[in-house]
Order: structure tokens, then C-alpha cells, then sequence
């Protein structure tokens, strides 16, 4: 049986994209006949196939050093998938010492994958020492990227951005589909009784899956407010940070106008009651939605239609799919139009079936993953 090692920053029970995406490559390794060996810095849980050690600690030198050990004693030559997010591995983003060691892994005769959810920070933002955050993570990502035999993006957006890190005579980086995070979990019984409790005798339920961000909560208000007395529905956000986000849009609107609940965290099962529950999932993202969007991608999974926001980092094919219903992220205000279309009878139709088809052509782990775990 073949063996391969996957380094992360998040292992289940950890709850976050990476951990989920995590949780999907190990289980798709083991499908394919692979002995997996997950390397993480918490208490994670193994399953049949999948062994964790949380040897990595906190990243820091002695725990990198334990780690070098750990590996040694394993067989080599070792294949070493790792999950590329320079925040994740310790010292507040700055672990320079954890990108160095990679590089000595590669060295030392390790195969390594290099699969990139996020480059490095941008140069501004909200604080005044993010460009010394920014500068010190490209020269991680520089250090990462040239230790890897074969580079994987999440998006096709970063491919530019990780131009000057790549080595002479390097393969070119492929992209490697983000699955859903959350598996179906089928009972139909229970699905229609949360919708019907949900609805609270409307129409149609609408519904958030994420976490609590200024832009969210700018968006969901104005749409919120521009569906109110156009259409009959009632609202839920689903998910972690979930209740502080349904809080400031019913300050910002009257609950009166369109009900507005909050699930908190929940268990995956009941996350994927929830998202079945619903008939559209508004999504809207500052950059756009993209193939890195576990929300919106979670949704397809279970024929659930989109309404979201298109920008940057958004591939082509959001804006041709009926799938979803786009608007640009710059006019967040046009997205109660968009849920109003999408409601219709005839392109709700359509959009769920497209939904399902969608994920399964560019999502299921079972068409993405082969690419990185047949070779």
C-alpha cells in the first residue's frame, strides 16, 4: 500500500475550509489505496486508513524538530502533500523557520505537494504592519513554492501571484478543486420538518452559510432590505459566527419585514440539514465567489442554488452556470434582484439541477483529486 504524508495546520475537529479539505484529500488518499499519515499541531481524529500525530506542536524549531524524527523513522521515499496557508503554521504568520524547513525536507529527498489555499497576505489592509506581514509571507511562499516537485492552486487566480516564486524548469502549477465541506447527510423526514419550522409560514427560505465579515453583513442588509415587502420569505444564517451577523442586520432592518434566524456552530450533519433545508444561499464575497468558496461550493453539493457576487478572483464559469445568479461585488445592492430571479419557478428549477451538475464536473473529490493522488 502506498504511503502518504499530509501536513495541515487544521485536522477535524478542527472546524475551518482547510480542515474540511483536509478531512476529503486523506479519505480520497485511502480510496485510492493509500496508507495516509496526517502530521498536524492538535488533538485531530484518525479514522480507518488515516493515522494523526500532533508532533508539530506549535511550529516552532523544537517542534519541527521532532517532526524531522517522526518522518525520518518513516519509509522513504515519502510522498508529503501540505497544505499551503502561511497564517496557519504558528508565530502569527511569520514562521520563516516552518517554509526553511520544507525546503530541508526537499533536500533531504522528500516529494513534496504544495497545494496553495492562500499565498500571503496583501501588502495594505487593516493595520499599519501588514506590509511587513505581507513582505515576510512572499518570502515564505518564495521558499515554500521552490521546495515543492509539483505546485497546486485552489484558484487559477493565484497562479499569477506565485510567478516569481517559481524555479527555473519547474512544472507549471495546476488547479486542484476545492470539494464541499460538508458531506449530505440524506433524511428527508427531518429536512422537511426544519423547513417548515424555519419558514414560519412563508413561502420561500433563504439562507447565509459563513462566517461573520463587514462585507457580509453590508450585503445580507441591503438585501434583506430590498426583497422586504417584495418577497415571502423568511432568512437564516447557518454556521459559526452566525448569531453576531443576524444581529446586526436585524438592527440594521426590522425583523418584521423578513424573519431572521441564526443556527450558531453546529454539527456537520445538521449543517447539511440546514442547507438543504433552504431554497437559495445568498453568498456575497469582497473578491468574488471562487472555486476556494467552501460556502458556496457546500451548496452546489446538495442542489442548492447560489446568489453571490463576482469579482477578482472569480473564474468564468460562475457567470455562465445556471447554477448560481451573479452580480458584481462593487454592487452588492443588486443582489435582492438577483434572488428575486432566481426564485422563479422555472429558474429555481433549472438552478438545482445545475447546481448538482456543477459540483459534480468541477467539485466531487472523486473527478478533482485523482489528478494529485494518482501520481
Amino acid at each position: 500500500m502506498a504511503g502518504l504524508h499530509l501536513i495541515t495546520c487544521e485536522f477535524p475537529p478542527l472546524v475551518g475550509g482547510v480542515s474540511e479539505h483536509s478531512r476529503v484529500l486523506a479519505e480520497a488518499a485511502v480510496a485510492r489505496g493509500h496508507d495516509v499519515q496526517v502530521w498536524t499541531g492538535h488533538d485531530a481524529a484518525g479514522s480507518p486508513g488515516i493515522r494523526v500525530s500532533r508532533v508539530f506542536g506549535d511550529f516552532s524549531r523544537s517542534d519541527l524538530a521532532r517532526a524531522d524524527a517522526a518522518l525520518d523513522a518513516c519509509p522513504a521515499p515519502r510522498r508529503v502533500v501540505v497544505q499551503w496557508v502561511p497564517h496557519g503554521y504558528g508565530c502569527k504568520g511569520l514562521n520563516v523557520a516552518f517554509a526553511a524547513w520544507l525546503r530541508r525536507r526537499a533536500r533531504a529527498g522528500d516529494r513534496i505537494d504544495l497545494v496553495v489555499h492562500e499565498p500571503f497576505m496583501d501588502f495594505f489592509g487593516r493595520s499599519w504592519f501588514q506590509p511587513a506581514i505581507a513582505l515576510v509571507q512572499r518570502y515564505m511562499t518564495w521558499s515554500a513554492v521552490r521546495s515543492a516537485e509539483r505546485v497546486w492552486l485552489t484558484i487559477p487566480g493565484w497562479e499569477a501571484r506565485l510567478r516569481f516564486a517559481r524555479r527555473r524548469g519547474q512544472p507549471a502549477p495546476r488547479t486542484l478543486p476545492v470539494p464541499g465541506a460538508v458531506p449530505v447527510a440524506h433524511d428527508a423526514d427531518a429536512v422537511s420538518a426544519l423547513r417548515l419550522d424555519l419558514r414560519r409560514g412563508r413561502r420561500y427560505l433563504l439562507g447565509y452559510f459563513g462566517d461573520d465579515h463587514a462585507f457580509a453583513r453590508d450585503a445580507l442588509t441591503e438585501t434583506v432590505r430590498g426583497l422586504s415587502g417584495h418577497l415571502d420569505a423568511a432568512f437564516v444564517c447557518i454556521g459559526r459566527g452566525s448569531g453576531t451577523l443576524a444581529a446586526a442586520v436585524r438592527t440594521a432592518v426590522p425583523a418584521s419585514m423578513i424573519p431572521l434566524y441564526a443556527t450558531g456552530q453546529l454539527p456537520r450533519r445538521f449543517l447539511s440539514h440546514h442547507l438543504q433545508a433552504c431554497d437559495a444561499l445568498v453568498q456575497p464575497y469582497p473578491d468574488g465567489v471562487s472555486g476556494r468558496r467552501t460556502t458556496t461550493i457546500s451548496a452546489l453539493e446538495h442542489g442548492v442554488p447560489v446568489i453571490t457576487t463576482v469579482g477578482a478572483l472569480s473564474e468564468p464559469f460562475w457567470r455562465e452556470s445556471r447554477a448560481v445568479e451573479a452580480v458584481l461585488a462593487a454592487d452588492s445592492a443588486a443582489l435582492a434582484g438577483a434572488v428575486r430571479r432566481m426564485l422563479e419557478p422555472a429558474r429555481h428549477a433549472a438552478a438545482r439541477h445545475a447546481a448538482l451538475a456543477l459540483y459534480r464536473e468541477r467539485f466531487d473529490p472523486i473527478q478533482t483529486m485523482d489528478a494529485l493522488l494518482s501520481l
